[in-house]
């Protein structure tokens, strides 16, 4: 099914720079390849002097840190990590030979030439900075992170470069710790860091602890937001710690950050929420004197997705969906939507509009709405189904009022109206009861007449998604202008989701899964990740048959049974 890399590259050539070209990549490129071929020799360096001196002089490392940049960035530009062995037998020595290596490896990390990190296995992998791969692809100057003499907005962008690295698992929780230690350690000019070095609860609590009062630190300074999900927070413990454990601590208030008053539950409209946590007014007043702390309201809310950070998704429609995907596409265009919202209001109508994506999961509606929003330059404003619902009386009519005023404020105070997406709207969108006996039957109608309400003046684009039409109240469904049914895509567009989502697949092999397995997208792409996670363990691609295993498996629950494809 897919062959290696030296082998595609046999039969064909590239027009590269001129042999004898002084650039970053014509460099790197001839060490790499001299290296890879034969090994790192006391001739290869000979032979390579030159192209190593360039390098060199531009990162400030020796010769052996720039042969090992050379086999990072090859596998950093695929998006992939090197790990030691792999360098080993670029260099042609056992992995034991490898070790005198490490210490080489430990100046490219402080001098900002590679990321090191771990694998959920526990293995070490090395990847090229962002820095770097800058300065390559500019044959220009390389310019390292700095690391002290900052200001606080600068200390804070680093904080959340690195939360961001720890999220992506790019490092591992005390290789975090040791960053964010080093960043505050290191710009005591800074009254934050100051105040966080010489307080007692700096030593006194765990690693975890400390790197969750780093988190609400930099959730605070960076988006002004007061408060973090426990159940967030939990995910910054050390791998050998209960992530459970740490949520239950924290949630009873049992850690020592709590007991010694730095942080606390969250009080959110005049109600305490034990499920997350914020810093004390104390802290919050005593170390931030410095910092130009931003508005959590109302573009900052957490339930706002930005479309700038919504990643670009290839999906298939099947000809109807697609036309009417295309069609609402053309509508969220700014201007479109202007001129129809006029013309709306000239002749009396209402300016907004409503839209229900409705079929079988995994069919590709929420992935509609967030590459909708992506393709017209809208944020999403994500309703949290679960927080709609409270067990005090009046409390969810007014979360519900408050969505709706947030949403309003937003269509006013932004150049564009956001989507507002009902995701998974089941629960909510159902049938009115008629003959109430529980105050919980009660609120569900009250909520939904709110927002039945609500749907009769909205200003923007209302989209909520369901798996159950069948269940929808008639009154939600009249509101509706735009219903667009996701059905179980065709053979064709199956075939290309199977080479969208493992490209190694022949078009044969792709049309063969399609014409046998009546997969959703979802399906496809749960079928795909079990490949992704397959590569990582063994390092070696899933062959056909594997793949068609994972689909056997994958259709288990709905069919008990099923007969293998013929290849």
């Amino acid at each position: 099914m897919k062959m290696n890399k030296a082998m595609m590259l046999r039969d064909k050539a590239f027009l590269s720079e001129d042999g004898s070209a002084m650039t970053q990549t014509a460099c790197l490129t001839r060490i790499y390849k001299k290296i890879n071929e034969g090994g790192y020799s006391a001739e290869a360096v000979e032979e390579l002097r030159a192209d190593l001196d360039y390098i060199s002089s531009v990162y400030k490392t020796d010769a052996e840190g720039v042969v090992l940049m050379a086999a990072i960035l090859e596998q950093s530009v695929s998006n992939r990590c090197a790990a030691p062995a792999d360098l080993a037998i670029y260099l042609g020595c056992s992995n034991i030979e490898f070790l005198r290596f490490h210490g080489t490896i430990d100046g490219m990390e402080r001098a900002g030439i590679i990321n090191v990190s771990y694998c959920c296995d526990g293995q070490l992998k090395y990847r090229i900075t962002p820095e770097v791969r800058s300065a390559v692809e500019r044959n220009g100057a390389f310019r390292p992170v700095r690391l002290s003499g900052l200001t606080s907005d600068e200390l804070f962008s680093q904080f959340k470069r690195h939360f961001q690295e720890f999220h992506h698992g790019n490092m591992d929780s005390g290789q975090l710790l040791d960053r964010l230690h080093g960043l505050v350690a290191g710009n005591e000019q800074l009254d934050f860091c100051r105040k966080v070095l010489g307080a007692d609860f700096y030593t006194e609590v765990s690693a975890t602890e400390v790197r969750i009062f780093y988190c609400l630190c930099f959730h605070y300074a960076m988006c002004g937001e007061q408060s973090v999900d426990i159940s967030f927070l939990a995910g910054l413990c050390d791998p050998f710690e209960d992530e459970d454990r740490m949520r239950r601590r924290l949630s009873g208030g049992r850690t020592r950050l709590q007991e010694m008053g730095v942080v606390g539950f969250a009080v959110e409209d005049g109600f305490v929420n034990t499920g997350a946590l914020s810093l004390s007014d104390e802290v919050r007043a005593e170390y931030f004197t410095e910092v130009d702390v931003p508005s959590e309201e109302p573009l900052r809310h957490r339930d706002i997705i930005s479309a700038s950070t919504i990643q670009p998704r290839e999906l298939f429609y099947n000809a109807e969906e697609g036309a009417q995907i295309s069609r609402l596409e053309h509508l969220l265009e700014e201007n479109a939507f202007r001129g129809v919202q006029e013309r709306l209001q000239a002749t009396g109508m209402r300016r907004g509009f409503n839209a229900i994506f409705y079929g079988a999961p995994g069919t590709g509606k929420t992935a509609s709405v967030y590459e909708l929003a992506r393709r017209s330059g809208r944020d999403i404003f994500r309703v949290d189904m679960a927080k709609l619902k409270s067990k005090w009386v009046g409390e969810s009519e007014k979360t519900v009022r408050s969505v709706f005023k947030m949403y309003r404020s937003l269509c006013t105070d932004g150049k564009k109206a956001p989507i507002l997406l009902f995701n998974e709207a089941d629960a909510i969108f159902t049938r009115r009861i008629e003959n109430i006996e529980h105050s919980v039957d009660q609120m569900n109608n009250a909520i939904q007449n709110i927002i039945l309400e609500e749907m009769e003046s909205i200003e923007g684009i209302l989209i909520a998604t369901t798996n159950l039409l069948s269940n929808l109240d008639p009154a939600f469904e009249r509101r509706f202008l735009f219903k667009v049914e996701f059905k179980v895509p065709g053979r064709d567009s199956r075939a290309k989701i199977w080479r969208s989502m493992i490209p190694g697949l022949t078009e044969t092999e792709a049309d063969t899964l399609a014409g046998r397995y009546d997969f959703s997208g979802g399906n496809i792409e749960n079928v795909a990740r079990k490949s992704t996670v397959e590569y990582v363990l063994s390092g070696s691609e899933p062959t056909v048959d594997t793949i068609d295993g994972y689909c056997r498996e994958e259709i288990l629950r709905r069919t008990g049974k099923t007969s293998r494809i013929g290849f």
